[in-house]
């Protein structure tokens, strides 16, 4: 039986443990088959990935994470995300944004809102995600694509599933 294979939608902080839980003599082969990924329509994330790994960044000397989101930008954040869906989310979600936190868009929103315009194309979808802290003012990304119906996995699982590793 073939299984069709899902769609990723990708959160920032899974680029940013590819630095961590990547043997560095793999690092540019896994972020290479993630661009290829990407190109391939298989792999998306929102323009507000971007801001945050390069908030992150040192503009000296970029990371290989952003400077990969940077590289595969064109074809990741193709697909469009309707304000209005953000805003869909966030009244069923509203705990996925933390009210603590000053300043730029989280992407969270961003990245459930994506997902349910990708499934509205009829694609199957899945949020690849480390989030999982939870507190009682801030709900984790893994929790709101669960509340959403939206599949979600940790970027091992997702690397795994695509024998990237």
């Amino acid at each position: 039986m073939a299984v069709e294979r899902a769609v990723a939608v990708i959160d920032t902080s899974s680029i940013i443990e590819i630095r961590r839980s990547v043997q560095n003599a793999r690092k540019q082969d896994v972020f290479d088959e993630l661009a290829r990924l990407a190109g391939a329509g298989e792999l998306y994330f929102p323009k507000e990935v971007l801001k945050e790994l390069k908030r992150a960044a040192d503009p000296s000397n970029p990371d290989q994470q952003f400077a990969w989101a940077r590289k595969v930008e064109a074809s990741a954040t193709s697909f469009p995300v309707p304000f209005e869906t953000v805003r869909e989310v966030l009244a069923a979600v509203p705990r996925v944004i933390d009210p603590d936190k000053q300043g730029a868009d989280e992407a969270d929103p961003y990245i459930l809102a994506l997902a349910i315009e990708l499934q509205k194309v009829g694609k199957k979808v899945v949020v690849v995600t480390e989030e999982t802290r939870e507190t009682p003012t801030k709900m984790s990304l893994r929790t709101a694509a669960g509340i959403l119906g939206l599949p979600s996995i940790p970027l091992g699982a997702f690397l795994e599933s695509r024998n990237i590793v």
